[in-house]
């Protein structure tokens, strides 16, 4: 039975923050999320243009009808609005004796106010002694404390005041100085480090909250929750999503996404497999030291991203056989192939490597080559294919195949390159069968 968590917190109508932030975390890590409205936000990437708070008793009544539903393993509270709500709901949090996060959502990432100032004392007095940990910003940390925080060691003693205030446990986010963060429980003190990370911002510090709350539902510590929760913030910046004219929102979806490119890109990659070694002359055009075939994730920009045989597609005796399993970090060569590809068209994702005997069925069968010096490395073929090398002449795309002579002692290659895995096969097994029939 999934296990059901609950947000408390204002709706954002941009998408990209709040109670959508929330939920969109909740499910992509495997909770059933719940959720109580205490305001309703007109909001969008380039920030808070109105704010419509719900009073008390509404907020009291959507909490009475979850609870008296459902078993709560963990709640978070984000933007509570007014200090009737916040007392509402530090009311009804202890009576449940139900575990919560607080966000203590002050202003918008975008701009705006999403808590009144009267509220904040409220906050101070009847949440932060209930709360299993405290997640604020610098400058929340500054608004509940007073303390500036402009470094790791003001950072904690901002952390140190919540505590006296009965703050179980404390994370000042250090998101907006070298993003490292500050963990301060009981007897104990952590830097978890981190990285900036390129992309949009909206939503990040709910994300964040929400991932920590889905963590330490499943019941893990929180030095493990906080961890991991930083590590799913960051992936959803890294692929946050261009839309709007402002801050993009965050993409909670990225790591799902990405496991799902993986796995269609391995059962590409085993469809080509499969397809040449069904082809019975691919034994003609497979070099002596063997080929191999891979393809890239969207977006790769690493070997790690990139899935190919393990060893290769070698000879054996009359026929070629798979070396090992399909692996990602398996592609060698043909992985900085790939990746050099990629840099000048992002969709050419897949390559295979075969001998140079291949080069004269692909000019018959009118396939685009163009030449490789040793001096044109990889990393350079963004250059060279824009016309800054001597072949081929007035590039628009990648070429089909590109080859290298082989000087210096290294063996002449081919490799093919296209979109997927199973194309390029099919180029391959095109170019084996005409060179089989004899006609070159």
């Amino acid at each position: 039975m999934p296990k059901v968590v609950l947000t408390i917190g204002g709706s954002d109508s941009g998408g990209g923050a709040g109670i959508q932030a929330d939920l969109k975390t909740f499910s992509i890590l495997g909770l059933h999320g719940t959720s109580a409205l205490t305001a309703i936000t007109a909001q969008n990437t380039m920030g808070v243009q109105k704010v419509f708070g719900l009073g008390p008793e509404a907020v009291a009544s959507q909490l009475t009808s979850i609870t008296d539903d459902f078993s709560i393993a963990f709640a978070k509270t984000g933007m509570l609005f007014s200090a009737e709500i916040v007392n509402v709901v530090a009311e009804h949090l202890k009576r449940k004796r139900i575990a919560f996060v607080l966000d203590p959502v002050i202003e918008a990432e975008a701009g705006g106010r999403l808590l009144r100032p009267s509220a904040v004392k409220s906050v101070l007095e009847h949440l932060i002694p209930l709360a299993r940990v405290v997640t604020p910003n610098i400058f929340e940390a500054e608004a509940l404390t007073g303390i500036r925080v402009t470094d790791l060691e003001r950072a904690d003693m901002a952390a140190q005041k919540l505590m006296d205030l009965g703050a179980k446990a404390v994370i000042v986010k250090g998101g907006h100085l070298d993003c490292t963060d500050l963990l301060r429980e009981e007897g104990a003190v952590h830097q978890l480090q981190g990285r900036r990370v390129a992309g949009g911002n909206h939503g990040v510090g709910c994300t964040y909250s929400a991932a920590l709350t889905s963590f330490l539902a499943y019941g893990h510590s929180l030095l493990d929750a906080a961890l991991k929760a930083k590590e799913f913030a960051a992936f959803a910046i890294a692929k946050s999503m261009d839309v709007g004219h402002g801050a993009g929102p965050v993409n909670q979806a990225a790591t799902k996404l990405e496991e799902a490119d993986r796995y269609r890109v391995l059962c590409d990659v085993q469809e080509a497999v499969e397809r040449l070694l069904a082809e019975s002359n691919f034994l003609t055009i497979i070099s002596e030291a063997g080929s191999n075939i891979g393809e890239a994730t969207s977006g790769a920009t690493e070997e790690q991203d990139i899935a190919a045989v393990e060893g290769g597609l070698i000879r054996s005796g009359n026929r070629v056989r798979q070396s090992g399993c399909l692996k990602f970090g398996a592609g060698g060569h043909l992985s900085h192939i790939i990746l050099a590809a990629m840099r000048f068209d992002p969709m050419a994702r897949a390559a295979m490597s075969l001998g140079i005997e291949a080069l004269p069925a692909c000019n018959a069968l009118n396939l685009k080559t163009a030449r490789i010096g040793p001096q044109e490395a990889p990393a350079e073929w963004d250059r060279f294919f824009r016309g800054g090398g001597p072949s081929p002449k007035n590039a628009a795309r990648l070429p089909d195949a590109v080859w290298q002579k082989g000087e210096h002692g290294e063996e002449p290659m081919l490799t093919l390159l296209g979109e997927r895995a199973a194309e390029v096969a099919g180029v391959a097994v095109r170019i084996s069968r005409y060179l089989s029939d004899g006609k070159i």
